[in-house]
């Protein structure tokens, strides 16, 4: 089976056990399919995001025109028809896009703008260092950015230590792998229950809001965070001022 052919069974959520194994060896051996197919997957991304229904229900129609010529066409000429529909739907998001930084109310950008990852303060970590401890492997996990292998670490200490800082390394590694709305619950427990992080987890609290464009939830944050902590409070205030 053609390549495009392939694309287009995926998209369209149809692929066959054979073609979904001929698909995963091309996507791990051939770099211009796995390319073409990150290319469209981004695109449709775009299009669907939650806040653009205008561009939904465009792409609800091209997809329809596109079902409805099904008959007359092959799968490689409906996906090119999928992928200029798309492209011309990508254009008009990234129109949305640019004009939501325009006018402030881009929160994904100011994510990016004030995000910066929390550093490992609670562990010193020195190089040849024999210890194997479950906390030691979980810190060297976190630092080099393998925010999986330092989540199941983070999680075995749970099992036997009460350490009060757990929480908010578990929230800051599901956060990096962008698993929001399990760093907010882990986020809102460290404010619960943490004496040491709290103010911390107020403005990455904040920001995780952002990125689930709550902005509301997300001045709620910085409020407290300005009211009652010295962390980040003059990030914080210039934050409020560019959402207000």
């Amino acid at each position: 089976m053609d390549k495009e052919t392939l694309l287009y069974h995926y998209f369209s959520n149809n692929l066959a056990p054979a073609e979904e194994q001929q698909f995963k060896e091309l996507l791990e051996t051939d770099a211009a399919f796995r390319a073409q197919f990150e290319f469209e997957k981004s695109i449709k991304k775009v299009i669907l995001h939650k806040e653009d229904e205008s561009l939904k229900e465009k792409l609800r129609g091209f997809e329809k025109a596109i079902v409805e010529k099904s008959e007359t066409s092959t799968p490689k000429s409906r996906f090119r028809n999928w992928s200029v529909a798309a492209s011309i739907l990508l254009l008009m998001g990234l129109g949305w896009i640019g004009f939501q930084t325009f006018t402030g109310e881009n929160l994904d950008a100011i994510y990016e703008e004030n995000y910066q990852a929390y550093p490992n303060t609670v562990f010193t970590i020195t190089r040849g260092d024999a210890d194997t401890s479950p906390e030691r492997n979980a810190f060297v996990a976190y630092e080099s950015g393998d925010y999986q292998t330092a989540i199941e670490h983070f999680e075995s200490l749970k099992t036997v230590e009460n350490l009060g800082y757990i929480d908010f390394y578990l929230a800051q590694s599901y956060l990096n792998l962008e698993n929001y709305d399990t760093a907010i619950s882990l986020f809102e427990k460290v404010i619960e229950t943490d004496t040491v992080f709290v103010p911390e987890a107020n403005w990455y609290l904040a920001l995780t809001y952002l990125k689930k464009d709550d902005k509301a939830a997300a001045i709620e944050r910085l409020n407290t965070l300005v009211k009652k902590y010295d962390y980040n409070k003059n990030r914080a205030n210039q934050l409020l001022e560019k959402l207000r």
